[in-house]
């Protein structure tokens, strides 16, 4: 029998953060911060590492989608 894979979500992650990029562009971070706030406020941890996990997906294609040609990034 073959074994499985492990699962590696970050994939997963990298396309919703793609989705929500294309569809709401730079607000995307705004609305990841906003269900990364609730999502603490109502005490879903869950709910938080999710958000947590497309939130640093988003701001790394973000960083690389918005930036200026010819900018250096430290």
């Amino acid at each position: 029998m073959q074994q499985s894979l492990p699962f590696d979500p970050t994939f997963y992650f990298g396309l919703v953060a793609d989705n929500l990029l294309q569809n709401l562009g730079p607000k995307a971070l705004v609305y990841a911060d906003e269900a990364l706030s609730k999502m603490k406020a109502i005490g879903d941890e869950e709910g938080f590492d999710l958000w947590l996990a497309i939130h640093e997906q988003l701001a790394a294609k973000a960083a690389d989608c918005f930036k200026s040609e010819g900018s250096v990034v430290h």
